[in-house]
């Protein structure tokens, strides 16, 4: 998928993420891809779904995908914890949940600190350079959506 006017924008502008930890490393969503946070609800599990769906999940009356994210980039599975959330994204209208480690913060990032990835289309959009730690920021959609 090429970039949007809205990575334009952001490219230009910079703006605010949602920063999360996964596997000892930083990661994050535009703020204006969140809708919310929660905690780890119960989950249906539903076995014809690809293995990093986790199952259904209620959401304000709607039955949303759980995405682990952990399974979604080949990462080491490990159990849940009290600091494990799950981050509904909204893609389209249509909304996701993806569980991650732990959310970090919301953080206002300016240009100077954005650099494109090299991969166009790719999951990981930019790369964020903030204090000491370096962030990958993420298209929801390619988290969400199996491109395989």
């Amino acid at each position: 998928m090429a970039f949007t006017q809205r990575d334009e924008e952001f490219e230009q502008n910079g703006g605010k993420i949602l920063s999360f930890f996964a596997d000892n490393k930083f990661y994050a969503f535009l703020i204006t891809d969140v809708t919310d946070i929660i905690e780890i609800p119960e989950i249906t599990f539903i076995p014809t779904l690809p293995p990093y769906i986790s199952g259904m999940m209620n959401h304000r009356g709607k039955a949303i995908p759980v995405i682990d994210f952990r399974a979604r980039m080949a990462m080491p599975k490990v159990d849940y914890t009290d600091r494990s959330c799950v981050v509904v994204v909204e893609i389209d209208s249509h909304q996701a949940g993806i569980v991650v480690d732990r959310v970090s913060d919301v953080e206002d990032i300016t240009p100077e600190m954005i650099a494109r990835s090299p991969v166009e289309g790719g999951t990981v959009k930019f790369f964020i350079s903030e204090s000491k730690k370096r962030i990958s920021l993420l298209d929801p959609e390619r988290v969400v959506r199996d491109k395989g």
